[in-house]
């Protein structure tokens, strides 16, 4: 994992936080399973655009996805051709189909993670009449995800630098177990302290968690209607059977 989030000045990136979480959660399931082949095909254009509105570096996007893609390409476009039952070009372009809609489901994730700064989800939340302790739970582990995975991406090179054998085959699945243990005990130990680490800041700096703070003006735009828009006229496509 990685931190997605890219600042940049854009319509997309200016969009109220519950736009584009509630738009992201229509859009996801229309396009993986519900909308037929030609309005995907609206649905993958229309990505574009979103990709191509928020002036996000194609090359950095491609680099943030390409390790789900590719495999998701070459995985389901081999189990088509295994295991349906039509003619070889039929069951490779119903495998392409298919990867593409779940490559299109990915792409959408990571693109709301790049356009929304972990401050939106408590502020969102804040806005939704939601605690805010919620809130600021969901955006310290959205934000520390990456530190976490740097930390045990060091502890497991440092085993290796003091002679670890730690790759998995058939021939060390019975030191497994010890392995996996020598592993999580400085993981857990490393996680602790960053959590106690936090804990002391957010003390420091005079945080209560039941007390009332200033909640933001809650402030819709013009794309924020006009992705509302867009996003429910596909589902009512969709339902009126297209």
């Amino acid at each position: 994992m990685k931190d997605f989030y890219i600042e940049k000045t854009s319509i997309i990136h200016n969009l109220n936080f519950w736009t584009k979480f509630i738009c992201l959660l229509l859009l996801m399931p229309i396009s993986t399973f519900l909308a037929p082949t030609k309005l995907f095909l609206v649905i993958v254009a229309f990505f574009i655009v979103l990709l191509l509105i928020s002036k996000i570096n194609l090359k950095k996007f491609w680099d943030a996805t390409k390790f789900y893609n590719v495999p998701i390409i070459i995985s389901i476009t081999l189990l088509a051709l295994l295991f349906s039952h039509n003619i070889l070009l039929n069951r490779l372009i119903e495998g392409l189909l298919l990867s593409t809609r779940f490559i299109i489901l990915i792409c959408f994730g990571v693109l709301f993670a790049m356009i929304t700064n972990p401050i939106e989800i408590p502020t969102g939340m804040l806005k939704a009449k939601i605690p805010h302790k919620y809130g600021i739970t969901v955006m310290i582990a959205f934000r520390m995800l990456p530190l976490i995975s740097q930390k045990i991406k060091n502890i497991i090179d440092a085993q290796r630098a003091r002679g670890a054998k730690l790759k998995l085959s058939i021939r060390t699945l019975p030191e497994l177990i010890p392995r996996f243990i020598s592993l999580m005990v400085p993981i857990l130990h490393s996680t602790l302290n960053i959590s106690v680490e936090i804990s002391d800041t957010l003390i420091s700096r005079g945080y209560n968690p039941d007390s009332r703070i200033t909640i933001p003006p809650n402030k819709f735009k013009t794309g924020d209607y006009a992705l509302f828009l867009f996003s429910g006229a596909l589902l009512v496509w969709i339902s009126i059977g297209f």
